[in-house]
């Protein structure tokens, strides 16, 4: 009777703090404006100390803390950025440092110059790839009325005639192909370009206004001689019991998302630079761009190719491009799609990340609807690696 009573007591207790950090909650939130979260937390940890023998409010501390953690991080990642890259570079050269060092050179020569050999690629981007590609979506926004234009006179003057000739050419397919398709074809390539050289700017404004590219170099490399130590200083930061199970995962992490998003830079940089030159000898304009543009899309497996060839090809069509060489425009796309699935891929990245096609697809649907194209390009690594560690769990 009286171990029912403390049970009835802890619930109310718990009944009680919930609806007193609802009203602080409501509190704090009418003096949003006035309010800081760091204030916030201070007051919660000192609620916290003074209450810390309830299980309850413990709770509420550790869930209030990696809330608290979050937003801060999210305020200081203008500063963090640079700080983030670095680390980024340094954790995908780790391994050519590697190699190099299995060849008995010094992890500060290795290092030296790995950071030489990204610096000559940072300036050959910035010369000579960068600023093509800017230019020719530029050029290709400026022309696109013209060529859209061009596009619905060929089909009323050329297609339409035979398809009336055929008794296929109905009145309200005649009325959109003559007034609906080229504004919905204007604007559909109005937006893509127009997302795409936001996303160029966006970039150069972060590297002119925010990252000092001076300083990126100098960080990745004390990053990157020093990668193994300060793994180790991470692992070292939990405690005995956790140590061994922290490196697992950090291993599993290195296998799935590491080698992935190395693999395919790799295979994306092959995939670029073969429909690039492709593209040139057919003779399509802007091949720089629409080369760039597939080496990005690639990261998306199946939609990437797709949604490549089809802006390939609306480009193709809107630059006068016809005939037998149009017919060569999807032999680019889906040849080198077949040639890298077939030889390229396995060579380069060896095993898949072993996701069931229905899966890969579910989860580029839902990490796009909610993060957009970033989500598509991250949602396989992702999903592999939260299934890999959820079934590891399970079996241990």
């Amino acid at each position: 009777m009286e171990q029912k009573f403390h049970k009835y007591e802890n619930y109310v207790l718990i009944f009680i703090s919930l609806i007193g950090v609802l009203l602080f909650g409501i509190l704090l939130y009418s003096s949003k404006s006035i309010i800081n979260p760091i204030f916030v937390y201070v007051l919660i940890l000192i609620f916290y100390l003074l209450n810390r023998e309830l299980p309850v409010i413990k709770s509420i501390f550790v869930l209030s803390t990696i809330i608290f953690l979050v937003w801060f991080f999210y305020e200081l990642l203008a500063i963090l950025t640079p700080f983030l890259i670095s680390f980024v570079l340094a954790y995908l050269l780790n391994p050519f440092v590697g190699f190099l060092e299995k060849k008995k050179i010094s992890r500060t020569l290795a290092t030296s110059i790995t950071i030489l050999l990204l610096l000559m690629i940072g300036v050959l981007l910035l010369s000579f790839i960068i600023p093509p590609f800017v230019e020719q979506v530029s050029l290709l926004i400026s022309s696109a009325p013209e060529k859209i234009f061009q596009l619905t006179e060929y089909f009323n003057s050329k297609i339409l005639p035979e398809l009336n000739q055929i008794g296929l050419a109905y009145p309200d397919f005649q009325e959109f192909l003559s007034k609906e398709l080229p504004v919905r074809l204007q604007s559909l390539l109005n937006s893509i370009l127009n997302n795409i050289l936001s996303l160029i700017s966006s970039f150069g404004a972060i590297f002119n206004q925010i990252i000092n590219l001076v300083i990126i170099p100098i960080m990745t490399f004390y990053f990157l001689k020093d990668f193994e130590k300060i793994l180790d200083a991470i692992k070292n930061i939990f405690s005995s019991n956790y140590q061994e199970k922290v490196t697992v995962i950090s291993r599993r992490v290195d296998k799935i998302f590491g080698n992935y998003i190395r693999g395919f830079l790799t295979v994306s940089i092959i995939n670029g630079l073969v429909v690039t030159i492709g593209l040139s000898i057919i003779g399509v304009p802007y091949a720089i761009m629409l080369g760039i543009l597939s080496a990005l899309l690639n990261f998306i497996p199946y939609f990437g190719v797709i949604i490549s060839f089809a802006i390939g090809f609306l480009i193709s069509l809107l630059s006068g491009i016809g005939g037998i060489k149009l017919l060569f425009v999807p032999i680019v796309y889906f040849g080198e799609n077949i040639l890298e699935n077939s030889l390229i891929t396995p060579k380069v990245i060896g095993e898949r990340v072993g996701l069931h096609p229905l899966l890969v697809l579910l989860a580029i649907f839902v990490f796009g609807y909610f993060a957009g194209i970033l989500g598509m390009l991250i949602s396989v690594p992702i999903t592999a690696l939260l299934i890999s560690l959820f079934f590891e769990r399970e079996l241990n």
